[in-house]
């Protein structure tokens, strides 16, 4: 078993609070540290979730109990400061998608391998154990030979030209902030990276993606269709489809226990462990990916994947990036 380690997080908004109020759950993490673009939000933070307060970002990378970094800061902000807490001596979890194009994460992780630290994306939805168990199930033929994957990830929140996932300038848009998602799990039950991409987009006044569909051929036989919004209400059910049977998951990216496989014979719900603290299961990950006890949940390979698989879809939607 991993041993505790300390983590300071960069930044201070929603995700950064459910990391946070969760990493402690698992019993081999502890907040130490959380850094903010000022001292009263960096304060305030941690009077609700402990740790130094430190008001700049850089302060918190001086701070030698620091070991590993969560970097929740703005997409387009990814990339400099995961190297820079690379270049500090700090392990880094840095949230999806890691960089703002693909290049900018092939330079992360090249500094993360020339620093000898560990840098992993953080797909939360991946350490899901339902979602381990329904990608091993496919890939062990449980629906005969994959065809096509239906997949979706939407949200319904007023759009504001102050929201971050409305700015082009940091790399905002429904693709990059939720279809994301979908095109990670789509790549990971096809087992391969797609052969053709195309995507349309409903463009908000700010030049970002407001919603967006898409879709995906891998290789001859594996089609996939995606959509994801930011002003959508839909749920979040993907449907895994073969020709044996198929496999429905309700809440993959968010937490979920179980999913249904439905063949001929009849449907039947798979049981797949708890998806309670969701973070603090991410968080025992990264531990154990640090001790060496385990391979990074998502490695460098996935995660360059999808991030060239996103700056194709951008392309194809005409989004400047």
């Amino acid at each position: 078993m991993a041993a505790t380690l300390n983590w300071g997080i960069l930044g201070t908004g929603g995700i950064a609070e459910q990391f946070a109020g969760q990493i402690g759950a698992g019993g081999r993490a502890a907040l130490v540290a959380v850094g903010s673009r000022g001292d009263d939000s960096a304060a305030a933070f941690a009077r609700r979730f402990g740790g130094r307060p430190y008001g700049t970002y850089q302060a918190l990378l001086e701070d030698a109990d620091v070991e590993a970094v969560y970097v929740s800061l703005p997409n387009s902000l990814h990339r400099e400061w995961t190297i820079r807490a690379l270049e500090s001596g700090k392990h880094v979890l840095c949230e999806k998608p890691l960089g703002a194009n693909a290049a900018e994460a092939e330079e992360m992780f090249d500094t993360a391998e020339r620093t000898g630290l560990r840098l992993v994306e953080a797909f939360m939805y991946r350490c899901q154990p339902a979602v381990a168990r329904l990608i091993e199930m496919v890939h062990q033929g449980a629906v005969g030979r994959l065809k096509l994957i239906r997949t979706h990830f939407t949200f319904n929140r007023p759009a504001d030209a102050e929201d971050i996932r409305y700015q082009p300038a940091l790399a905002g848009g429904s693709l990059m902030d939720v279809g994301c998602y979908c095109v990670n799990f789509a790549r990971a039950l096809a087992g391969r990276e797609p052969t053709e991409v195309h995507a349309i987009a409903r463009m908000h006044p700010t030049g970002v993606d407001e919603y967006a569909a898409g879709t995906l051929r891998f290789g001859d036989d594996v089609l996939c269709a995606f959509t994801c919004g930011m002003t959508v209400e839909a749920d979040r059910t993907t449907f895994v489809c073969g020709d044996e049977g198929h496999l429905t998951i309700e809440s993959p990216w968010l937490g979920t226990r179980t999913f249904d496989l439905v063949t001929p014979g009849g449907r039947e719900t798979i049981e797949a462990g708890s998806s309670t603290d969701l973070y603090a299961l991410e968080a025992e990950a990264f531990a154990d990916v640090v001790a060496g006890d385990a391979r990074p949940w998502i490695d460098r390979d996935d995660t360059l994947g999808n991030m060239r698989v996103l700056d194709q879809l951008r392309k194809a939607a005409g989004l400047k990036f």
